[in-house]
């Protein structure tokens, strides 16, 4: 038998639920080869940058013992598994779906670290906490964990990232809302970044075009992301979170019937540096951002 190789088309979804983003399909494509002594190699071409889990589910499975299968890709392409057949001397055959997840499921945080405001250095800001708007507006379910922070600014501002990381999704779609007195818009432009821990930092309120970055760059503390945008009549606002990939929720996700399945991240609230030291933000309170040379 020579090697064959089959695109599979399978469904594939990229979901970061919490956070309002809307699915990217065909991001990753998996690829099937045949070779000679009847297994199956499990490829993958990923498109977007970033860590990315999937999950395999195989069904109506032959000549194999396999049922589902998890495992985390980070490079633009890769070897994922090899199915190996029961009878040597026949085919596997089998019918499978995938779910490509953006994250590490239950990365080993780096809870020593500490992050930067995400204005300029020097800065003066004031921290609310965010609602969760969909328990608020939509009736959902609130993560226990639930940790976003929001700055207000009566002109637009430049925002920084907080810690260095890779950029793997850009936002720009959106015009601003100045013309409206909106409680609560959707319709906002953002920044994803991954970080070496496996962490995530959304920054969500950029102006249309205003963006600096590209998705796939590096960035370091205090690097230009793009301007904040104006959010109503009111005046400019930025909402910043962390968050990461968690089994519990990534099994919610794949588990569609559970009122839970969109809660598939946890935040994380961490310790920033301020001129005033090391602090965990809290709601209502002045910070200064603070950079040196040293940090």
């Amino acid at each position: 038998m020579n090697n064959k190789i089959l695109y599979l088309l399978i469904v594939s979804f990229f979901l970061l639920s919490n956070s309002n983003l809307s699915a990217q399909s065909q991001n990753i494509t998996i690829l099937s080869i045949e070779n000679s002594d009847r297994s199956v190699d499990l490829l993958y071409e990923k498109k977007n940058p970033g860590s990315y889990t999937l999950t395999l589910e195989f069904s109506n499975l032959s000549n194999c013992n396999v049922s589902t299968y998890e495992k985390v890709v980070s490079d633009d392409s890769g070897f994922i598994m090899k199915l190996e057949p029961i009878n040597k001397d026949q085919d596997i055959t089998y019918s499978m779906r995938y779910s490509a997840t953006l994250g590490a499921v239950n990365p080993k945080i780096d809870n020593l670290f500490r992050y930067v405001l995400p204005f300029k250095n020097g800065k003066k800001i004031k921290i609310f906490e965010s609602e969760s708007v969909g328990e608020k507006y939509f009736g959902l379910k609130k993560a226990v964990d639930w940790k976003s922070y929001a700055v207000a600014s009566n002109k637009p501002d430049t925002i920084y990232s907080m810690r260095k990381g890779i950029v793997v999704l850009i936002d720009n779609q959106y015009n601003d809302n100045s013309l409206l007195d909106a409680q609560f818009t959707s319709r906002r432009n953002q920044v994803v970044i991954e970080h070496e821990d496996g962490t995530f930092a959304m920054y969500k309120g950029l102006k249309k075009d205003g963006i600096f970055v590209e998705l796939g760059q590096t960035v370091n503390s205090q690097t230009e992301l793009g301007i904040i945008e104006k959010y109503n009549k009111k005046g400019y606002r930025l909402d910043f979170d962390v968050f990461y990939l968690s089994q519990d929720g990534l099994n919610l996700q794949n588990n569609q019937s559970s009122p839970d399945a969109k809660n598939t991240y946890q935040y994380f609230p961490p310790v920033f540096y301020t001129q005033d030291g090391r602090k965990r933000l809290e709601s209502g309170k002045e910070y200064t951002v603070f950079l040196n040379e040293n940090i």
